[in-house]
């Protein structure tokens, strides 16, 4: 669970800090620390222009809380996981692009004063010459182009996974919320301002997790219209036919 620097002491330089600080006004180090899911390393987590908190050791996504008192169900892990594979994964191919764009520009060079001296008569390129500027330039141009499609695509994935993984905590937060869950209830325990918690708020209510008036509905967190809960189908389903078989006049017929 989330730990608070000790004695109003920051944990990185230990400047004194404001009692539930988020981060040490100094360093900027951020003082809610807790396991984090990609590395493991008991750290902050700093807010992110683009994965809106990151962890202070790895740089993986992260949904902190600004509350010890809510327990986490850990289904947040699994979405947080694919934003970071696809963080990597954008990385990897942004550096093979740079990497491949180099190649590209040396072989250009290379090919370029070739080309040079053969119009000075020192050479004479002729058809091979053109043969080689086609078949090196052409495939490192498309596989710079592949290379970039790539990164886009893994770009894309980054924010609904971030999406799922803050609703994910969202609900565990107004699962055990007493009473109403309020936009001002979920911007004390996650690290968000009420407008943002009122889009929280619509975002548990078109999943199905909480009802219009906020309280909780019987749907388990993580079920959604799109997906519901099976377990929960199969038990309704199973209760239903209990309750046939006890009543008066209905015989079961044996399999």
């Amino acid at each position: 669970m989330t730990t608070g620097s000790a004695e109003g002491r920051c944990v990185a330089c230990g400047a004194g800090v404001a009692a539930g600080a988020a981060v040490c006004t100094r360093c900027g180090t951020s003082q809610r620390m807790e396991v984090c899911p990609h590395c493991g390393a008991t750290a902050g987590a700093t807010r992110d222009a683009e994965f809106r908190f990151r962890c202070d050791v790895c740089g993986g996504p992260r949904v902190p809380l600004d509350t010890k008192k809510v327990r986490r169900s850990g289904k947040e892990v699994t979405a947080l996981a694919r934003a970071e594979l696809a963080r990597k994964g954008r990385a990897k191919n942004r550096a093979a692009a740079v990497f491949t764009g180099v190649a590209l520009a040396g072989t250009i060079g290379i090919l370029a004063i070739y080309g040079l001296l053969g119009v000075i008569g020192v050479v004479n390129p002729g058809l091979g010459f053109f043969l080689a500027s086609v078949l090196t330039a052409g495939p490192l141009a498309a596989l710079i182009a592949w290379f970039l499609a790539r990164s886009r695509a893994q770009a894309k994935e980054i924010e609904p996974a971030l999406d799922e993984a803050w609703l994910s905590v969202a609900a565990d937060v107004a699962a055990q919320i007493k009473g109403p869950v309020t936009a001002r209830a979920l911007a004390e325990a996650l690290p968000i301002e009420e407008p943002q918690a009122e889009e929280m708020l619509a975002l548990l209510e078109a999943h199905e997790i909480i009802r219009n008036d906020g309280s909780l509905t019987r749907m388990r967190i993580g079920a959604s219209p799109d997906k519901p809960d099976l377990a929960a189908v199969e038990a309704e389903a199973e209760a239903e036919a209990e309750a046939e078989a006890r009543a008066p006049g209905v015989t079961r017929e044996k399999v």
